[in-house]
């Protein structure tokens, strides 16, 4: 990498004599050994050894944008503003000892959250604002410290005495972002919790993404678009140039015509322009302050033998992969001259998925495939570990798995996203196997559900369970004992569907949705318990629709983290709304539950309305309405539930919800 961090001890490829799998480079073009094949699998990623083969990668890409933009009439890329210029205090001895933490996919990968707890201390994001909480005992639940942050704060990690926070920034001191924006992470020191300490600030050029936490190595992926200059884009409407001129009348052939001749006319104008500004023109900045130095400028992130070509052309992006040692302070990173979005970790490996429609032009078939590229974390630093592909598209990080070095991938090849038509096929589940450089597939099984798409998933050791969707809910169950000859055994229908599935013991899930009817309409939200001890015929144990004459909805629909179960209650945030005798009747509030497979019964609901009435108007707007209160988050600290939501928290029974023991308020009235 480019940047070095202060206190980084070794090189972000160097050999680990502990590591099982070495870095794999599989090259550009085998000359050192004439009688080798070049031949690698086509979705292997090639390490560039040299800012000239960037350059060459760069000018690719950037005509196939340029093109993109003239001759598909519906993308425009970031451009660069000109042209390339490039210059606590301690508690009693006695305190809780169950509490809930994060709501993750595999044990020990901690996931970003709002808000995460060790008991004693309550740490919550909302509002631009880091907030340090007593939560202990719980009826002296209070606010000890606030930290402003600038940005959007995605969320955080908690790891001893230190607090990650992930933001969106849009500009940094001394520190203009190319492209959309910027993502900072906020180190800060909470051994004093009241009187906190932001003790670093690392800023990079990009879009967050992703990020997990394995004991003290965070892991965070970036997005950057590469700043395009205007000189770049006034050629696609250059008079000197000459480009081919094209109508909504031509035919396809026509069109085809139109952009092999602009590639041509455009490639040497791109590659002069290339060659001149250098790499460091495209390549993502970096920015690491130790808060009490001077600020220094951003540096690029990497060097060009950092990064990784993609076997397809893709947008002019860069993913970075970037890991921060908690308790040494190291930063590395390597990049991917490619898009990404979906990111799963197991313990030992991270993946990235980028599907086919980021390097589809607009035009032809399209090739419904994703690719997948895994990467090593045994040694800490991420290694390149190799690559493959599936038929279709993911839905989420719980479409992957790794179970025995396996991976497990389910995905669906009916688009319904882009409208080209194919929306015939089904779903499947496939197994990839790290064979040298590649993720080779070695087990499928195909055709689930045509016609229909994912909209839940959830593999659990040998077990898969797939939820799909078009007018009922079929759950399949799927047997991966055997990694080569996966299978379907069961199936149930039920209106509706789920979104999220959580193991609830070894034989049942517990799964949110949306309730619906016998034609496809959805008119609630559902909480159900699927009993799966017989794989070969699930049953649905038990339901509590919630249906309301308006509408309904959660963030645990989409988001895991809202969803908080232990010891069988289950609370999750709620919003309704209905029209009755021209009166509208809202609620929005955190539902709780008790929920197991002998049934589901309403234990109260938290009702954050109170505190808006006594807050500060916080955006400006909708501030006279009560259910403008959202409630974003909910921990347990022994019987105590803790809801957080933008205007502060408050602690219930957890057995007698309406039973308020305490509330705190951000930001009060004046």
């Amino acid at each position: 990498m480019r940047y070095v961090a202060p206190l980084l001890v070794g090189a972000l490829f160097a050999c680990d004599p502990g590591m099982e799998t070495p870095e794999i480079d599989v090259g550009r073009m085998n000359d050192s050994n004439p009688g080798a094949t070049d031949e690698v699998p086509p979705s292997v990623l090639q390490r560039f050894h040299s800012c000239a083969e960037v350059e060459d990668h760069l000018t690719a890409v950037v005509v196939e944008s340029l093109v993109q933009s003239r001759y598909a009439y519906w993308y425009w890329g970031p451009m660069a503003e000109d042209n390339f210029d490039a210059d606590g205090a301690a508690g009693a001895d006695e305190g809780p000892t169950d509490y809930t933490t994060t709501n993750t996919q595999e044990v020990g990968v901690d996931e970003v959250d709002l808000i995460e707890t060790d008991g004693w201390y309550i740490y919550a994001t909302q509002n631009n604002e880091l907030y340090i909480l007593d939560s202990w005992p719980a009826d002296e639940t209070s606010l000890l410290a606030t930290v402003p942050l600038e940005g959007y704060p995605r969320g955080m990690f908690l790891y001893d005495d230190t607090v990650v926070v992930f933001s969106y920034v849009y500009s940094s001191a001394d520190f203009e972002f190319r492209g959309w924006a910027g993502t900072r992470i906020t180190v800060v020191d909470v051994s004093d919790r009241i009187h906190p300490k932001v003790v670093r600030e690392i800023d990079f050029e990009g879009r967050y993404v992703d990020a997990r936490r394995i004991e003290n190595d965070v892991y965070l992926v970036v997005h950057s678009y590469m700043p395009l200059p205007y000189d770049l884009w006034n050629l696609l409407w250059s008079q000197d140039i000459d480009l081919p001129e094209t109508s909504y009348d031509d035919t396809e052939e026509e069109r085809d015509k139109a952009r092999r001749d602009a590639r041509i006319i455009l490639e040497p104008h791109v590659r002069e322009a290339v060659r001149s500004a250098g790499t460091d023109a495209f390549l993502p900045m970096v920015r690491d302050h130790e808060i009490g130095t001077p600020i220094t400028e951003p540096q690029v992130l990497h060097e060009c033998e950092d990064l990784y070509e993609p076997p397809e052309l893709s947008h002019h992006s860069v993913l970075s992969l970037v890991r921060l040692d908690l308790d040494s302070g190291d930063l590395a990173s390597l990049g991917l001259v490619a898009d990404g979005w979906q990111v799963y970790a197991s313990g030992d490996s991270l993946y990235v998925a980028q599907a086919s429609w980021w390097w589809w032009w607009g035009w032809g078939d399209l090739d419904m495939k994703t690719d997948i590229h895994k990467f090593d974390l045994r040694g800490h630093e991420p290694v390149y570990a190799g690559s493959g592909e599936v038929e279709g598209w993911m839905l989420d990080q719980f479409s992957m798995s790794e179970y025995d070095g396996y991976l497990r991938v389910a995905s669906t090849e009916v688009d319904w996203w882009w409208g080209t038509g194919e929306d015939e096929g089904g779903s499947r589940v496939t197994v990839l196997e790290p064979v040298g450089p590649e993720l080779r597939e070695v087990g499928l099984v195909e055709g689930i559900a045509p016609g229909e798409r994912i909209t839940a998933v959830r593999m659990i050791g040998e077990r898969g369970f797939v939820v799909t969707f078009e007018q009922i809910d079929p759950l399949f169950t799927v047997d991966l004992s055997n990694p080569y000859h996966p299978r379907v055994m069961g199936e149930l229908e039920l209106p509706g569907f789920s979104t999220y599935l959580h193991p609830l013991g070894e034989d049942h899930l517990l799964a949110v949705g949306r309730s619906g009817d016998e034609n496809g309409a959805t008119n609630g939200m559902a909480v159900s318990v699927f009993d799966v001890s017989d794989m070969t015929d699930p049953k649905l144990a038990q339901q509590y629709v919630l249906v309301d004459d308006g509408w309904t909805w959660s963030e645990a629909l989409w988001d895991h983290h809202a969803f908080t179960y232990h010891r069988g209650v289950l609370s999750v945030p709620m919003y309704t709304s209905s029209w009755d005798d021209g009166v509208w009747s809202r609620f929005s509030g955190l539902l709780v539950l008790d929920a197991s497979e002998h049934g589901i019964m309403e234990l109260g609901r938290v009702d954050h309305s109170d505190l808006v009435a006594q807050s500060e108007c916080l955006y400006g707007y909708n501030c006279d309405y009560y259910w403008y209160a959202s409630i974003r988050r909910s921990v347990y600290i022994e019987d105590n539930v803790y809801s957080l939501s933008n205007y502060g928290l408050k602690v219930n029974d957890l057995y007698d919800p309406e039973e308020e023991i305490a509330q705190v308020l951000f930001r009060p009235a004046l």
